[in-house]
């Protein structure tokens, strides 16, 4: 009875949030959130692990650059809180008033389009990556989402209403309905820079971390592309850049473990490439080298 009612007080919380920042504009909403994020989370517990992700991953800067990275990560998440009710009203017309694509992400969308093949689009906690699958919607590519539900259901309910994309949820269930979009020439979106409790350790900067390998065995059992993705916030106030990449290039050898670990091996890297080239854009405050 105590966690249900708790659980209420949050869902009322959540959605006169919601409502303030719809009403008040994206723009608005974007900036508000930013700052409240800052003050806010800059005085929490997972304030030092995020310095201490920092440390661990980019051990060659200062403490000043540290420090700006952390302020501004807060400034990037509060953003995307902020901003979270808009994403999903945005119609093709309107994304595109925000989110610019590259004539090579957009080359590289065209033959996704036109695949009957499909395939699993890898991204991370970067940038705003709520704007991923609305992006690739509004291009005519059919995606469905892998996620894990919240843990207070009546907030789950209200955000997952308006997320403007199928949710695949964690589970053999969900696997099984991941093979079945691809099979008719969908994609899956599935963010694989958390952390987990189950997976195989691999190097993830300067030491190995617990890594999910499903999206490594899907792709080789089924003969699959993996297909790098992601958002990249080029201004503070709801300004976006969308890449979206080649396929990476699968090598096959007699050992399918060692092909896994291979495959899951070059997802870590491209994700590490990228946190190192927008350090501030990323979710440090993952517990991602806990073992």
């Amino acid at each position: 009875m105590i966690k249900k009612i708790r659980y209420l007080a949050e869902a009322i919380i959540v959605r006169m949030g919601l409502f303030f920042f719809e009403a008040i504009g994206v723009k608005n909403a974007s900036e508000i959130a930013a700052k409240t994020a800052i003050f806010v989370g800059k005085k929490i517990a997972v304030n030092k692990l995020a310095y201490k992700n920092i440390s661990k991953a980019l051990p060659e800067l200062s403490e000043n650059d540290k420090q700006q990275i952390i302020n501004d990560m807060w400034d990037n998440l509060g953003r995307v809180v902020g901003e979270y009710p808009h994403v999903a009203k945005l119609s093709a017309e309107g994304l595109m008033q925000f989110v610019q694509i590259s004539p090579q992400s957009k080359e590289n969308m065209a033959v996704m389009k036109n695949s009957k093949k499909g395939g699993i689009i890898f991204s991370g906690h970067i940038g705003n990556w709520e704007l991923g699958p609305k992006t690739l919607g509004n291009a005519g590519i059919k995606v469905g989402t892998v996620y894990r539900p919240l843990n207070n259901p009546y907030v789950e309910k209200m955000t997952a209403s308006i997320r403007g994309t199928e949710l695949i949820t964690k589970s053999s269930q969900g696997n099984r309905r991941i093979i079945e979009i691809i099979k008719n020439g969908g994609y899956v979106i599935i963010l694989a820079d958390q952390k987990i409790s189950e997976g195989e350790p691999v190097q993830f900067f300067h030491d190995q971390a617990i890594t999910a390998t499903s999206i490594a065995r899907m792709a080789l059992r089924y003969d699959i592309p993996v297909i790098p993705a992601r958002i990249i916030r080029t201004k503070k106030a709801f300004e976006f850049r969308a890449e979206v990449e080649k396929p990476l290039e699968i090598e096959r050898s007699q050992n399918i473990n060692a092909d896994v670990l291979s495959l899951t091996l070059e997802i870590n890297r491209k994700l590490e490439s990228w946190i190192r080239e927008y350090p501030a854009q990323w979710f440090w405050v993952h517990n991602r080298w806990k073992r």
